[in-house]
């Protein structure tokens, strides 16, 4: 679990980050997952660039990608903290978004 500290507005800011990597690591959300129509349900942390992944049930097209940083998806869902020492070129799904990963 990382603390990560911040500037804002001239103070430092704590954030409690159960992340190794930064706040600011660039991940995919799908537009279903950021629009607050669906769950988070599928997360892989892909081997050949570890990026971070987070879909939905539904399937995807390139259009359906968006960029969001690793710390506004643990904001949108805090849950994907339990699966924040995935390492690269694994993946877990879920039924929905009220139960826990496995």
């Amino acid at each position: 679990m990382g603390l990560f500290r911040r500037k804002k507005d001239k103070k430092v800011v704590n954030i409690d980050f159960p992340f190794l990597d930064a706040p600011n690591t660039a991940c995919i959300m799908c537009r279903h997952v950021m629009d607050k129509e669906k769950a988070i349900t599928y997360i892989s942390h892909d081997a050949d660039d570890g990026m971070w992944q987070f879909l939905c049930e539904d399937a995807h097209s390139e259009e359906d990608a968006r960029i969001i940083s690793l710390y506004e998806v643990y904001l949108i869902d805090k849950t994907v903290g339990q699966v924040a020492d995935m390492p690269c070129g694994c993946c877990i799904s879920r039924k929905n978004g009220s139960e826990n990963w496995k």
